[in-house]
């Protein structure tokens, strides 16, 4: 491959080596949808910056075939960017004599790409082959022949996208005296010219694959015509008016064509075959104009002019927006004489120069001119460059208009086909063809002359008749004409003449013999193919090819070309004149025949069929030393007894696979020894039918296929593991590890064993999570392994038993695991500080505590409220049960702080508490009286009733009340009227007396108990009444006020003196002063 386009590189260099033509029907033709040739074409100035860009396209299938090198390898493609990056002059040679060396401006032209072929083989490897390009041309600016050109190429297969093998790396240089003529410009159709010249040689680099050629030097010859003018149908638009140089070896036979675009200034298409047997196509897919800061117009008075006589040469320069640069200097070089004029432009931008177009001839001969020579306008300094074409003739007189000799273009269209017909070809037609005709008229005279006509005489005989301009000196023109073939046209040779001056009336054109041209085109028909049908033929057998039922109804004579598949995909063509052909095939297939017949005119048919070939299948017996075995035992097949009866190679007549089953999960057995071999050896891992097959491939392709049933029997369960995932340690040692858990704790028993693969999901998993404390206690699971999720209610030590069983009862070994079940404590939760309660007051509380779900329902729950009192006489005093359950309702009839425990006991004898305090506190009285009446008289007995009095219960029977009879009275003369003990009731009596004087009485009754105190006010309105001691001391009942109070105050000393035995240790009584716990039992008092 490193030689895959180094002999045919191109960025803008021509393949100059002889070789074997390309017919014109392999080079896919374009349509030539522009009829008219516009006139000639010149060359045109190139800028630096000019860019195309192409795609490529390498059919290397021949080169491989030839170079013997193992790929399967045909085509590479990619992109081709190429660009003009300098302007420069360059000493030209001849290669001969030294002394005609001159210097000559030309362009440097560059190419880069990269070219890729994806999923090949390169000697058994699968891989991608990458070429890497880059060249370096120079041609000269005046015709644009090609100097010299540098190419590069790295040819790389890549194995993986980061490795790859170097294929080649190869550098060539082609070095050409005198430079190449690619094209003669001006380009006219019909105009030859013929390439003489030096190939010099130079090859650098190396290749794994190739050899590198030798340097060496080739004298060369090649013939060049431009053919037609058309469009190539490019994917560039702008490319219509084409014109199609073709390529001609010794043989006159095309060995490649170009299409020259002038609107892209240069090639819209170029096809060629190098000498390695590369086929190479260039099709222009993008062209980007540089443009230049001076643009440099070369005109000549006649672009066409005589010998030795003087020519008027215009050099125009302007800028980029037009206008005109004065007072700019240049060079003027005519290229043949070497000649170098200094010029500067005028005011108005131009510089004139007399030229003597002297007698010159040119490198490259031309049937249309004497010869050809650029013209060029160069500025060295900043590198712009003009060029025109100066064109000499030899025949010039003084007026003579002509059709061009070999100028006549011709297209035809053929329904929606369009192509433009050239001499390769052949100029040809049939009945309903449309033809398009351009006929370029020139003047070969050295003056102008008039208006005049062309008439077209077509073999029918009709006319037409189309206006020739008035043509300047040797000037041109062009016009078209089109001619339908009749149905009716008689078939064979009709000749179409085309004459200026029908009339006659150009009496001053010199040589008028020359004003008709004749142009013979060739009406034929389409030839039918026949191809006779073929019935199915086992190999080795004749078989007849027969096209001799082809017709032509011209009478021509039919050549056939049988393009038959000798081997799969493996085309070979063989040429019958007699259309009758022999083949045999020594493979079964169905191999396909193409047959083309082609007439004297190139017009063709074509048809297809296909062949079946019918093989004889080998044959395959295979054995075993068992026919059947336990699951997970080896067992070696064989099949030496097989053949195959048509081989054609007796050491290998069958290529044997074997094709083991797959397993139940999809996965194919695999043979020890490898699928392709005479042993296979495996191990079925599954009980049932163990079905083996083998294929045998024969060297036609043909598959037997043989089978071996294989009884595989069962085996038992085996290797089960036990394992936990949870509990209160690290438990990740599977059994027989002792696992801890705590009561109640959820965890997972995971089991895992092995049986044969069919077996493996459908295993029976029987556990027993505590078979030493509940021999019942059974779980059982289906699957491929087991996990249970299992807790025990009671601590201490359980077994674990588990134990596989598959589906034909088979068992494993019973496993045994051990876990220690620690008993988790109840939990009681500690009480918040509790609001004080009143004396006799209920204390309601509510303990929270917890356990686990299986002792919580078991907890003994219990409140001992007295804990230095062992109620249950087990000489511990704070685990009384006073209370069971979780809460408590009590009362206690004196203040004080009393500590109280609430304490759970599980099954285990753990237990947990929660102490709290309760503060009892003293309730405040509440004082209450009621007057029976509230006006009385002076003497009159006043009875207030204090039965509504209230306290705790406890305090009612120490309650103590004491009146103050006068509240604005100070009678114990303590400064404090309102405090006086005036006498004292008990809770049952009411308070009975009597005023000896009028007024409002102000009466305040003060309730005591051991601590507390509070007061009762009323109102008594007395009014005069009657006087002396008794009214003074007053009665009620018939006992005297004194008497009543003489026994109150006695039962008062009486109740001071049991309170003060019940108080016990107190020293004083106080009856007036505040208790410091009057806040909490006034709280408590208003509940």
């Amino acid at each position: 491959m490193c030689l895959l386009i180094v002999i045919g590189s191109w960025s803008v260099s021509l393949t100059v080596e002889p070789i074997a033509p390309v017919s014109i029907d392999e080079e896919e033709t374009p349509s030539a949808v522009s009829k008219a040739s516009e006139g000639d074409v010149d060359v045109q100035v190139l800028h630096v910056g000019d860019s195309w860009t192409y795609d490529g396209f390498f059919d290397v299938a021949e080169m491989i075939t030839n170079a013997g090198v193992e790929t399967d390898a045909a085509a590479l493609t990619g992109e081709l960017d190429m660009w003009v990056d300098d302007v420069r002059t360059i000493t030209s040679s001849n290669g001969v004599d030294t002394s005609e060396d001159h210097n000559t401006v030309a362009y440097r032209i560059k190419s880069e790409g990269q070219f890729i072929t994806e999923n090949v083989t390169l000697t058994g490897t699968l891989g991608d082959i990458t070429i890497d390009y880059d060249a370096t041309d120079l041609v000269r600016a005046s015709d644009l022949a090609v100097y010299k050109t540098v190419t590069h190429m790295h040819v790389k297969f890549w194995i993986t996208a980061t490795s790859f093998i170097d294929v080649a790396d190869v550098t060539t240089t082609h070095t050409y005296y005198e430079p190449v003529e690619v094209y003669d410009f001006p380009l006219r159709v019909g105009e030859r010219w013929t390439n003489d010249f030096i190939d010099v040689d130079w090859w650098d680099g190396s290749s794994n694959f190739f050899t590198i050629p030798e340097d060496e030097v080739v004298n060369i010859e090649t013939n060049h015509s431009v053919v037609s003018v058309g469009n190539p149908n490019v994917p560039y638009s702008g490319c219509d008016n084409s014109y199609n140089v073709s390529t001609f070896d010794e043989n006159n036979s095309v060995s490649e064509f170009r299409w020259w675009c002038p609107a892209a200034k240069g090639d819209a298409w170029r096809h060629y075959r190098d000498g390695m047997g590369i086929y190479v196509d260039f099709i222009l897919k993008d062209f980007q104009p540089a443009g230049s800061p001076i643009d440099m117009e070369v005109e000549l008075e006649y672009p066409t002019w005589a010998l030795n006589m003087q020519l008027g040469v215009w050099v125009n320069v302007t800028d980029s927006n037009g206008s005109p640069v004065s007072s700019y200097p240049f060079v003027l070089r005519y290229e043949y004489e070497n000649l170098w004029v200094e010029l500067t432009t005028d005011s108005a931008g131009v510089a004139y120069y007399s030229l003597n177009t002297s007698d010159p001839l040119d490198d490259t001969p031309s049937n249309h001119d004497y010869a050809s020579h650029g013209i060029v306008a160069f500025d060295p300094v900043n590198e712009y460059v003009g060029v025109d074409t100066l064109t000499l003739d030899n025949e010039l007189v003084d007026l003579d208009y002509r059709p061009r000799p070999g100028g006549i273009s011709v297209s035809r269209d053929r329904g929606n086909d369009s192509m433009t017909l050239n001499p390769v070809y052949g100029f040809n037609a049939i009945p309903g063809d449309v033809l398009h005709f351009t006929i370029p008229i020139e003047n070969k005279g050295t003056n102008g002359g008039p208006q005049t006509e062309l008439e077209m005489v077509a073999p029918d005989s009709t006319t037409e008749r189309g206006t020739i301009s008035a043509l300047p000196p040797v000037g041109e023109d062009s016009l078209s004409f089109s001619w339908t073939v009749p149905t009716s046209q008689t078939l064979g040779n009709v000749d179409f003449t085309f004459e200026v001056d029908p009339d006659g009336q150009m009496t001053n054109d010199v040589n008028q013999s020359n004003d008709m041209a004749t142009f013979e085109i060739f009406i034929g028909s389409i030839p039918v193919v026949g191809l006779a049908v073929v019935e199915p033929t086992t190999t080795y057998t004749e078989i007849l090819l027969d096209g001799t039922g082809s017709t032509d109804a011209d009478g021509g004579t039919i050549h056939c070309t049988f393009s038959v598949e000798v081997e799969e995909n493996k085309f070979r063509t063989y040429e019958e004149p007699d259309c009758l052909m022999l083949v045999n095939w020594s493979d079964d297939g169905i191999f396909h025949i193409d047959l083309t017949i082609s007439d004297e005119e190139n017009d063709n048919d074509q048809t297809s069929m296909n062949i079946e070939i019918v093989n004889r299948h080998g044959w395959i017996n295979i054995t075993s030393p068992e026919t059947a075995i336990l699951s997970e035992t080896s067992i070696t097949f064989n099949a030496f007894d097989s053949g195959d009866q048509d081989t054609l190679d007796e050491n290998a007549p069958l290529a044997l696979l074997w094709d083991p089953p797959k397993r139940s999960d999809g996965v194919a057995y695999v043979c020890d020894e490898g699928p392709i071999t005479m042993l296979c050896t495996v191990t079925p891992i599954e009980e049932g039918e163990f079905l083996m097959e083998v294929h045998g491939t024969d060297d036609d392709g043909a598959v037997t296929t043989a089978q071996f049933s294989l009884q595989v029997g069962n085996i038992a369960p085996r290797d089960p593991v036990m394992t936990m995932s949870g509990g209160t340690a690290d438990n990740d040692e599977p059994a027989p590890a002792i696992w801890q858990v705590d009561e109640d704790q959820q965890v997972t028993l995971i089991g895992n064993g092995v049986d044969t693969m069919n077996d493996q999901s459908s295993l029976t998993w029987n556990w027993n999570p505590s078979s030493n404390n509940n021999a019942t206690w059974a779980e059982s699971t289906i699957g491929s392994n087991s996990e249970i999720q299992v807790l025990w209610t009671e601590s201490g030590s359980h077994t674990i038993n588990l134990q596989i069983v598959d589906d034909d009862g088979l068992t494993s070994d019973m496993i045994l695991g051990s876990v220690m079940v620690n008993n988790v404590p109840p939990t009681s939760e500690p009480f918040s500080a509790q609001f004080p309660v009143g004396e006799d007051r209920l204390f309601n509380l509510t303990g929270f505590y917890s356990d686990t779900p299986s002792d919580v329902d078991s907890l003994q729950v219990c409140w001992d409220i007295d804990l230095e009192n062992d109620a249950d006489d087990n000489l511990v005093n704070n685990d009384d049960c006073d209370y069971t359950g979780d809460s408590i309702s009590h009362s206690w009839p004196e203040a004080g702080v009393y500590k109280i425990r609430f304490h759970v006991t599980d099954d285990d004898g753990d237990v947990a508490e929660s102490l709290v305090d309760v503060n009892v506190v003293n309730l405040r009285p509440k004082a209450a009286l009621e007057a029976e009446k509230t006006s009385v008289l002076v003497g009159e007995e006043v009875v207030i009733w204090t039965t509504k009095t209230s306290d705790t219960e406890s305090d009612m029977s120490l309650l103590m009340f004491i009146w103050d009879l006068d509240i604005n009275t100070d009678s114990n003369g303590d400064g404090d009227p309102a405090n006086d003990m005036d006498t004292f009731t008990s809770a049952t009596s009411p308070l009975r007396h009597t005023f000896d004087t009028p007024g409002e009485k102000h009466i305040r009754l003060t309730v005591n108990d051991e601590e507390q105190s509070s007061t009762k006010d009323i109102i008594i309105y007395v009014t005069e009444g009657k006087s002396g001691f008794l009214g003074m001391m007053g009665e009620t009942a018939g006992v005297s006020n004194m008497l009543v109070v003489l026994i109150i105050v006695v039962l008062a000393m009486v109740a001071v003196g049991v309170t003060m035995a019940k108080k016990g240790g107190e020293d004083e009584i106080n009856f007036f002063e505040g208790d410091t716990s009057e806040s909490d039992s006034a709280e408590l008092e208003e509940e």
